[in-house]
């Protein structure tokens, strides 16, 4: 799966190393994961998904922070993405870049970024 960012004049580098970023997660559920699932190899498939969920927190966390440089509020970005803005703000303020994807809460019952729609 190829990320596409076609316009007519040049696109900022960080844009473009998060385009990059999110083509690697995306490859890594699309080829790595989806061949994991269908080969009935379960944990490479649940590790290379987990991988790609953490890289996947690391890119909305830096998509936010230059929204938010660019202007944007925790308002706008909630309201498009049908989240509260209390949850983004929390949820942006405690991620943690070193720590790996997980699938509920913390030892001090911080939840990690969830893509939510």
């Amino acid at each position: 799966m190829k990320l596409s960012m076609k316009s007519s004049k040049p696109v900022p580098e960080d844009r473009r190393m998060l385009a990059a970023g999110l083509t690697m997660a995306a490859e890594m559920i699309t080829e790595n994961a989806a061949d994991s699932l269908r080969d009935g190899r379960w944990s490479d498939a649940v590790a290379d998904l987990a991988e790609a969920a953490r890289r996947t927190q690391v890119i909305l966390h830096e998509a936010i922070e230059r929204a938010l440089a660019e202007g944007e509020t925790f308002e706008t970005l909630a309201n498009d993405a049908h989240l509260s803005p209390e949850y983004l703000r929390q949820a942006y303020e405690q991620f943690d870049r070193g720590t790996p994807a997980q699938s509920g809460p913390d030892q001090h019952g911080r939840e990690p970024w969830r893509v939510l729609g």
